[in-house]
């Protein structure tokens, strides 16, 4: 075993000599390590240099990333000659990269196969129905007695009650999942079949599991919820927003900001920082930060670390800081040097080597340059649904089911959640300015300012960031439209999420730039009926969306005026 001691610029050094010496290997799995802390040291420093290169826009997809010796200096060199092409989006990416990790580490791995809806309720009427079905099928239907019938049918009816009542999609289920069966690996895998079972198998369902339960056992919950603090929150760390997202820290600044990297449906990979536009939930929902469950091989058998043999398992995330289990997450109250904070504030605060103090110069220069990156992204995000032809296909007689959830080619190609995620950046970010002019608004903060016109410098740099962003498409003519990020905060709330759209539109473009766009007037109908889902920030997943266009215009869905989250007015 390495020394703890070790710095982790001399472990990714030591074995990145050891990687770049080798040949490619077999694709048949071999088990010949336990998981320790050096390799979990190792697995942090392989997300950090993997988030580095998708952060400077060096690779674009998760097999891009792993083929590449630039993003993957570690293991590129060492791949299976016949790896076949790797898709992830954001909930295979976990474990898609710490299978890729395990297999080339030669170490164990497993990842969740099957999930139901769970409460105990449910997990009680559930064991009583099978119980009833054994006994009711042992009859033939001419000799079955009335009450073995009368029981069978009321455990059915209520079991179907629960469920229902637990939530359509068990993506967004009310009442949380349970894992129902796992993987295992036992050596002598082929890699390209585990990461196919991985694409198959793994959704944002897999996560939304209640983290205090299920840490024993041969079936068990391989992630667990943290405390907050530098040493636990690392690159590695997962992130689940109950929302339907999931994401790695890919690095934690020393003024405590998190970066991140997802995947999403159309295979794409990107570099994203973390702040309120990822939501939160109850405990028995999963979200928030979890590591990875320790457990040891031995024998072909797995045995994970209980919850309550792990330093860093925590439950302030849901239950406050200090923690009080009585209060609703929503209500958890947190303290950082004896002061009080909302959560993200919070995290913030404890993962900053100087707490609450801030430059907010260069903060906002920071968060400015995220923006950047997000909406350059969305420009290769929009591209793909028009190089797909789903512009000029006709538009769906009715919305999805839920336009943030769903499957085919708008989940795909649609972008109602990432756009989501865009305005909460951009409302974050007007409420952190709102602070620095105001600081009554916010007495826990700290200026790090020593300027005479702190307002005139933050418009400064607006100006020059947002006009200096710059990013170009193709509009439906042919022709090279190029914008930036200030015109794009203009058109915020104009952007359209719909793949069925001219890109004119999925951009906001208005007056003459709008001439190239060639497209029916139902999809104009469509765009404007849309416009009050363009207005709403916060993504809901429990509304029921499968509209036609006249049912759409009288739903109430949405939000009817524009949310007024306008930086640069701020600034004037």
């Amino acid at each position: 075993m390495l020394n703890r001691s070790l710095s982790r610029t001399a472990l990714i050094l030591l074995y990145s000599l050891f990687s770049l010496g080798s040949n490619a290997i077999s694709s048949s799995w071999e088990i010949s390590r336990q998981w320790n802390q050096s390799e979990e040291e190792l697995f942090g420093e392989f997300i950090e240099t993997l988030g580095e290169a998708i952060k400077n826009r060096q690779c674009f997809t998760t097999d891009e990333c792993l083929r590449s010796p630039v993003s993957n200096p570690l293991f590129s060199k060492a791949n299976p000659t016949d790896m076949t092409d790797i898709f992830s989006d954001c909930a295979d990416l976990p474990y898609i990269l710490r299978g890729y990790f395990a297999f080339m580490r030669q170490l164990p791995f497993v990842f969740p196969r099957g999930v139901t809806y769970y409460s105990p309720e449910i997990d009680q009427t559930r064991t009583a129905y099978y119980a009833a079905k054994r006994e009711y099928d042992s009859y033939s239907f001419w000799n079955r007695p009335r009450e073995v019938r009368k029981t069978y049918r009321e455990l059915k009816k209520r079991l179907e009650e629960l469920l229902k009542d637990a939530g359509k999609d068990i993506r967004y289920s009310k009442t949380g999942n349970k894992i129902t069966s796992m993987t295992r690996i036992q050596g002598g895998e082929n890699i390209n079949n585990i990461f196919k079972q991985i694409v198959n198998s793994v959704s944002t369902a897999s996560f939304r599991v209640d983290g205090r339960l299920w840490d024993r056992g041969g079936v068990f919950k391989d992630t667990y919820p943290i405390t907050i603090n530098r040493e636990s929150l690392k690159p590695g760390t997962v992130l689940y927003d109950p929302s339907g997202h999931i994401a790695l820290v890919a690095k934690v600044t020393d003024s405590g900001k998190i970066y991140l990297i997802d995947a999403h449906p159309d295979n794409s990979i990107t570099y994203i920082s973390y702040g309120e536009k990822f939501t939160r939930s109850p405990v028995n929902r999963g979200a928030g930060f979890v590591n990875w469950r320790p457990y040891e091989f031995i024998s072909g058998e797995y045995y994970p670390a209980a919850n309550e043999e792990l330093s860093d398992y925590g439950l302030e995330q849901y239950f406050g800081q200090p923690e009080n289990p009585q209060v609703l997450y929503t209500k958890a109250r947190y303290q950082f040097n004896g002061l009080e904070m909302d959560f993200y504030h919070y995290v913030r605060a404890v993962l900053s080597l100087n707490g609450l103090e801030v430059n907010p110069v260069k903060e906002f220069e920071v968060a400015l340059n995220d923006l950047c990156r997000d909406f350059i992204d969305r420009v290769d995000s929009v591209d793909k649904a028009i190089a797909a032809g789903l512009d000029k296909k006709d538009h769906p007689g009715e919305l999805p089911e839920n336009i943030y959830g769903t499957t085919g080619e708008w989940e795909t190609y649609s972008t109602p959640s990432r756009d989501a995620r865009l305005k909460a950046s951009v409302r974050e970010i007007y409420n952190t300015v709102r602070e620095y002019l105001n600081p009554e608004l916010n007495p826990n903060l700290s200026l790090n300012y020593n300027g005479q016109d702190l307002k005139g410098d933050l418009r400064s740099i607006f100006n020059q960031k947002t006009k200096s962003c710059t990013y170009s498409f193709s509009k439906s003519n042919g022709s090279l439209y190029e914008t930036n990020l200030a015109e794009s905060l203009k058109d915020l709330f104009k952007l359209s999420f719909d793949p069925y759209h001219c890109v004119e539109l999925r951009w906001g473009l208005s007056g003459e730039e709008l001439a190239t766009c060639d497209q029916s007037n139902k999809k104009w109908d469509w765009y404007r009926a849309e416009q009050p889902l363009r207005n709403q920030i916060e993504r809901d997943y429990s509304q029921f969306m499968v509209y036609d266009l006249k049912g759409l215009e009288r739903s109430g869905l949405g939000v009817s005026q524009t949310p007024q989250i306008d930086i640069e007015s701020l600034l004037k």
